[in-house]
């Protein structure tokens, strides 16, 4: 039998299918904007706009893509968001180099919209648990007498802010924030910042009566940390890393709903 000719049943039943699923669902057209967007992206990237120069101004791209101001406005918003042109007030956008932050915050509402299911929370203070263990083993093995010296003075101002709970959140972000620069990635620091914002804006609240066990008990952590590193044992730096984290996060979840994951 020819094979050309050949019926198929299963073919025509996915042919079949596929029809249906197409009259269920036309695709839709693009935005204006985001046709410019979209070309003026591959123009950035094949070089014809290099970083640092700027574009050509909105009235010279309405000419260009034959579009009005809203649509190349929008596109340019687009670009800014994804960090390949910079927009001053009076000023061409500009082309630029997306950088980690950037990159992150592209994840940002993704990352949000994760944390309220169930479970999200637990799932982030996993990840940043293993994120961490890795800051604070490298810091044992590589921190600098400068990046030790950073250490000890966000861990004093850790000490100095433990009976106003606003001044203690900044010293504890700020003293992780110190662990997260040793590496001198800034990958590491954009990864760091984002998850410290959403895990924060996220949290439920601990009761007024808690806080202050709650942030001597994080300081005397802190302290265990830093001694381990000290020292430069990062198998003690890990565990008190650990330790740490694992005791921040059953304190919230004492006083919210999400549970930890499944080891």
């Amino acid at each position: 039998m020819d094979a050309m000719n050949a019926f198929d049943p299963q073919a025509e039943e996915s042919s079949t299918t596929m029809g249906r699923s197409l009259r269920r669902r036309p695709l839709t057209r693009k935005k204006l904007s985001e046709m410019v967007e979209e070309e003026l992206e591959q123009m950035i990237r094949r070089g014809e706009f290099a970083e640092g120069e700027s574009l050509p101004s909105e009235r010279e791209l309405m000419a260009f893509f034959d579009v009005g101001r809203p649509s190349v406005r929008e596109a340019l918003a687009a670009l800014k968001r994804k960090g390949l042109v910079q927009i001053n007030n009076g000023e061409r956008a500009r082309v630029s180099r997306p950088s980690a932050d950037t990159i992150i915050s592209e994840l940002s509402g993704v990352a949000k919209d994760f944390l309220s299911h169930p479970g999200g929370i637990a799932h982030f203070e996993q990840l940043r648990l293993f994120f961490e263990s890795s800051l604070v083993r490298y810091a044992a093995e590589h921190a600098t007498p400068e990046q030790m010296a950073q250490l000890t003075q966000a861990l004093d101002i850790n000490s100095r802010s433990l009976d106003d709970n606003t001044l203690f959140i900044r010293s504890d972000v700020e003293f992780h924030r110190v662990l997260a620069e040793i590496p001198g990635n800034p990958i590491f620091m954009a990864i760091h910042v984002a998850l410290l914002d959403w895990l924060i804006a996220a949290r439920p609240k601990v009761p007024e009566q808690e806080l202050h066990t709650h942030n001597n008990r994080s300081y005397q952590q802190h302290i265990a940390i830093v001694e381990a590193i000290r020292q430069r044992d990062p198998d003690a730096a890990d565990r008190a890393l650990q330790t740490h984290l694992n005791s921040v996060s059953a304190t919230w979840h004492a006083f919210g709903s999400d549970a930890p994951p499944h080891k």
